[in-house]
């Protein structure tokens, strides 16, 4: 019997087991340090923090723009929960708009209505998300964002290494850039986020934010804070081990194998997979990142899924639409067919195997497995 495919399996790179050795034989403890860095130098910005988490980052970079109680922040209803989650932790309140049916990213004409809609002193942000590493359309959304004077925070977990125009998501004039290290993973091997601030005020925030509000303190090599030095906030801990930092380094390196080898795996899934019955694959644009590889299945999704799983491979879904899920939809009064496309597009969509160790036999196995079930299919 052949093994199972997962869905995603973390990756172990080449300096993954010495950079963990460096820290735990306190030979290098300045590996957070050398990540923020790495990072600055790549996407060509002055301001990262690195945090515990993708979400860490995300709240942490609500924290620091003073998001309070009762402001409105617009999202995608296709979201991962932590985006709304963060906002309602301010006991402030989302508003979810619908998505567009081709790459599954923010309407970009809802959400122009929902500013001018919602225009007010209490509406204070959008937050993005790039939908398997496909890219909003930025410069219409800065270009809202600055006339009903709004910030923009970009949810980028599924964007690292991306461009748009010429530029590195991070660097294209969002507000504020989250990534995240472990962006399919509910047990994490380990877990790592990233703060990307344009204006330096908002990163000088968020360090005093991301440590209690303390100011003034130094840590030696061991991490021991100094006994002299004040509160002068409410703050929380946010920032990364060295430990977790180390293991993301070695993932930030390896950023353009990990790229090129997602490229490979979508072009085998594309080729083989163009003539499938039942199946309609993705567009892929010049320079995607690919964190996903999302197919539609045009009726019986759940069965097509089932069956591939008897074959031995697992799949997954981005992302529930948030009005189907019990909070949301009680605290929201929202309705099944209030976000149409959304949910078409939930009942139809399924998401291949994608991550770098995987083989091209695996890939071909997968294939395989779509076939025999497209061809069963009613």
């Amino acid at each position: 019997m052949q093994n199972t495919i997962e869905f995603f399996k973390p990756s172990v790179q080449e300096n993954t087991k010495k950079y963990i050795d460096d820290v735990l034989n306190f030979s290098d403890n300045g590996k957070v340090e050398k990540l923020e860095n790495a990072v600055k130098k790549f996407i060509g910005c002055e301001n990262v923090l690195a945090t515990t988490s993708g979400t860490a980052a995300l709240h942490l970079a609500m924290c620091a723009l003073d998001f309070k109680r009762g402001d409105k922040v617009i999202c995608s209803i296709n979201v991962f929960p932590s985006v709304p989650q963060a906002v309602r932790h301010f006991d402030a309140e989302p508003i979810f708009i619908d998505i567009e049916g081709d790459k599954y990213n923010i309407d970009l004409l809802n959400l122009e209505a929902a500013l001018k809609k919602n225009k007010s002193k209490k509406l204070k942000a959008i937050v993005l998300n790039h939908m398997a590493g496909n890219i909003v359309d930025l410069e219409a959304v800065y270009a809202m964002a600055s006339e009903y004077n709004v910030k923009v925070i970009e949810d980028a977990s599924n964007a690292l290494g991306a461009k748009y125009n010429g530029n590195y998501i991070g660097n294209t004039g969002a507000d504020i850039t989250v990534f995240s290290f472990a962006p399919h993973l509910c047990n994490s091997t380990v877990n790592g986020g990233l703060l990307v601030s344009k204006e330096e005020s908002v990163h000088k925030r968020a360090q005093l934010l991301g440590f209690h509000g303390m100011q003034n303190r130094h840590c030696d090599e061991f991490g021991s804070v100094n006994y002299i030095y004040d509160v002068v906030d409410i703050g929380w801990k946010y920032d990364l081990s060295q430990l977790e930092a180390a293991y993301c380094l070695a993932e930030f390196e390896a950023l353009d194998s990990t790229l090129k080898r997602r490229k490979e795996i979508a072009n085998i899934y594309s080729q083989e997979l163009s003539d499938v019955n039942h199946v309609t694959l993705p567009t892929i644009e010049k320079g995607a990142v690919i964190s996903q590889y999302i197919v539609e299945i045009d009726k019986n999704r759940d069965h097509f899924v089932g069956q591939l799983k008897k074959e031995g491979v697992n799949i997954s879904v981005h992302y529930m639409p948030l009005h189907l899920t019990e909070y949301y939809k009680q605290k929201y009064a929202m309705k099944v067919f209030d976000y149409s496309v959304a949910l078409g597009c939930f009942q139809r969509v399924m998401s291949l195997p994608m991550y770098p160790s995987l083989s091209n036999d695996e890939v071909k196995r997968v294939c395989e497995a779509i076939k025999k079930v497209a061809n069963a299919h009613i």
